[in-house]
């Protein structure tokens, strides 16, 4: 077999329905594409069955370490191909989001240049998301599409455009670079700022990320619609940037006064009793803003026990 255009490397734990239907769409968009995917198993309890449809092109890697970031380096070192795509175990990628990726790498073959793909939620989870408080409270912050999470950020609707960051739910970098910027940090102990850490790697070695926001694919959080997993993936996510801060990323630090600190306090002693005042609330959008409220609290208070706890030393 040639030499791939193309390694597409995908770390994932514990998630075997929502992978497998991943892998038949990326398998089915590379059809026409001399390209590998390396799916990276970062459990330690489940085994990652490649069905022998997918073998000419498709592998498992366990992961001896543990964590995204160690799963993406070791994904990148068993790659043969000279342009990486790290893509999340959710995402739902087409043979238009591939093409536009290598048209994307012909064009600035010469330059030192990352790129992020754009994402929505599909249409099945964007309705059902209307169709809740918690699915209208994710919308209502953008929490999904890449859009909402830039908020604040300069966006283009219509033209590729710089960034001062990356997302590794779908990212494409040539090897060359990658392996320069040295790799991502893999003292994170969850996802997250380790994305936050790279974008500074890439800054340094003077590799400049792009979004090109008319290629469109799907993020499928259809099993992360559970509120109390939603809030302990927040918590994890204070822990993780807890350790960005150890690590010495001082524009991280967050300065809790006594009084917001108390009420996160209180709120996380009396969490279950807030959780079923939210649950008692009619699902109608009139209330959505008092839901909304109670909410963030929930959230406040999520990121701030997670910022409290020690950081996990590897």
């Amino acid at each position: 077999m040639s030499t791939p255009q193309l390694s597409i490397i995908i770390p994932s734990k514990d998630r075997a329905s929502i992978l497998a239907v991943t892998l038949a769409k990326v398998y089915q968009a590379i059809q026409n594409i001399n390209a590998e995917v390396l799916i990276i198993n970062d459990s330690k309890t489940e085994e990652v069955i490649i069905p022998i449809e997918y073998q000419d092109k498709v592998r498992a890697i366990n992961n001896p370490s543990s964590g995204v970031a160690s799963a993406r380096n070791l994904g990148a070192r068993h790659a043969a191909a000279p342009l990486l795509v790290f893509m999340d175990d959710d995402m739902w990628v087409s043979a238009e989001n591939i093409e536009a990726t290598l048209a994307l790498h012909r064009q600035y073959r010469d330059e030192a240049r990352c790129f992020n793909l754009n994402w929505v939620y599909p249409p099945d989870l964007q309705a059902y998301v209307q169709s809740t408080q918690f699915g209208r409270y994710l919308h209502h912050y953008g929490f999904d599409s890449l859009e909402g999470w830039c908020r604040g950020l300069p966006w283009d609707n219509h033209k590729l455009f710089a960034t001062p960051g990356i997302t590794s739910q779908y990212l494409a970098i040539r090897k060359v670079d990658f392996e320069r910027s040295g790799g991502y940090n893999e003292k994170f102990p969850h996802a997250g700022f380790e994305d936050h850490e790279f974008s500074q790697r890439l800054a340094t070695q003077h590799i400049q990320p792009y979004i090109l926001p008319t290629s469109v694919m799907y993020h499928n959080e259809a099993d992360r619609m559970n509120l109390h997993a939603w809030l302990a993936r927040k918590r994890r996510g204070g822990e993780t940037r807890r350790v960005a801060v150890e690590l010495g990323h001082q524009e991280l630090v967050y300065n809790y006064g006594a009084l917001k600190g108390g009420i996160y306090q209180l709120v996380a002693t009396v969490q279950p009793l807030v959780l079923g005042v939210l649950s008692i609330i009619p699902n109608t959008k009139s209330l959505d803003k008092l839901y909304f409220g109670i909410m963030n609290l929930l959230l406040g208070t999520a990121l701030y026990t997670g910022y409290q706890t020690l950081p996990r030393r590897k």
